[in-house]
């Protein structure tokens, strides 16, 4: 069984897949399936969960290879950024092989057992949804990351939503977000920065007062979700 894919597509998946800083995934399944890769993970703090797909259409060369336990995410990323623009991947017993032009490397499995198990995707309902560019949301985040330990406040009104932080240096950003309501006021901290801060494109924010938010990125050949816990004020 062999796959093939561009090595940006298949790295760049992964990375936002297992996302980054305090939420960085260690550890994960890949889970090979009919219609693509998936993965679904809760970081090690449980303040953010992945829900990703990368379709079979992203693949030259696809098949079901199973189940793929990785027990060292990171490095298997750095590990594939040292190929070319091509790589194929092939599966046997407890060795994933990954090969380029005049190179090739294997990587040793891990046995699902020994891999904390995934609890499942939670039932979640949200009261808005709205979109807004990466490129955009990237900025509003350096502004909040001028503070020390600042907190994301997301604010719904009619057609709008703002983006304020605490600090010395009080940000607020306005996007518009046409069918929104209103009403709706949560808070983040530094889990939300690290999850999101590895996406690109056009994003989807689900959200709901003091409530975890959903946050979507779609592409033709991927969609990656995040579940994310809001901050909760110390008394």
């Amino acid at each position: 069984m062999t796959l093939k894919i561009k090595t940006k597509v298949f790295s760049g998946f992964l990375k936002k897949a297992r996302m980054s800083g305090t939420q960085a995934i260690s550890e994960t399944i890949l889970k090979f399936e009919k219609d693509g890769l998936k993965i679904e993970a809760n970081s090690e703090p449980q303040q953010a969960r992945t829900s990703a797909w990368l379709k079979k259409d992203a693949f030259k060369e696809y098949e079901e290879l199973g189940n793929v336990g990785l027990s060292d995410f990171e490095n298997v990323t750095r590990v594939l950024d040292r190929f070319g623009e091509w790589i194929t991947i092939n599966k046997e017993g407890n060795l994933m092989t990954v090969k380029g032009d005049k190179k090739s490397v294997d990587i040793e499995l891990t046995s699902e057992d020994f891999l904390s198990s995934d609890t499942g995707n939670p039932e979640l309902e949200w009261d808005e949804t709205f979109s807004i560019d990466a490129t955009k949301l990237k900025d509003i985040l350096k502004d909040v990351q001028m503070n020390k330990d600042a907190i994301l406040t997301i604010t719904t009104a009619e057609k709008n939503v703002s983006f304020s932080n605490t600090g010395k240096y009080k940000f607020r950003n306005e996007v518009e977000a046409p069918a929104c309501k209103g009403e709706t006021k949560v808070k983040f901290g530094q889990p939300f920065i690290d999850a999101v801060s590895v996406l690109d494109g056009n994003l989807e924010f689900s959200v709901k007062s003091d409530y975890p938010v959903k946050v979507m990125e779609k592409t033709d050949t991927s969609v990656v979700t995040f579940v994310i816990a809001p901050h909760v004020s110390e008394e």
